[in-house]
């Protein structure tokens, strides 16, 4: 309890139950670098095709997901924060559409077979290679 109150106190704190929990739990920690890709990436692009400098592109980038972040830390304890998130989306938009077609790319699956290799390696069973 007294861990817990300070750890909650220095910004948040999730309790678990057990090894096997602390162990999924573990691979959000992974997912630093994909998101760094994916700002790599968007970035890039924006260079590429809309011929933005570098700068100007890792700024936009950057900020547009800080905001998107800060959106889904308001309320993050909400188990349905997320799904809210994604069900304000205007209908028949572009953010509804860029969902759709990462999901017909297989995109969000390969994130999720990303995470179970992780996992892999955390518990020791794989080298966390797909």
């Amino acid at each position: 309890p007294k861990i817990t109150a300070l750890f909650g106190a220095m910004g948040g704190v999730v309790t678990l139950k057990d090894e096997k929990q602390l162990a999924v739990s573990m691979m959000t920690t992974c997912v630093m670098g994909p998101m760094y890709g994916l700002m790599r990436s968007g970035r890039e692009w924006l260079v590429k095709k809309g011929g933005l400098s570098r700068e100007d592109a890792s700024y936009l980038m950057t900020k547009q997901c800080l905001g998107m972040l800060q959106d889904a830390d308001n309320g993050c304890d909400n188990a349905s924060r997320l799904d809210d998130l994604i069900a304000e989306q205007t209908p028949g938009g572009i953010n509804e559409q860029a969902l759709a077609n990462l999901e017909k790319l297989g995109g969000l699956e390969g994130f999720d077979k990303m995470m179970d290799a992780i996992l892999g390696r955390i518990e020791g069973s794989t080298d966390g290679s797909v």
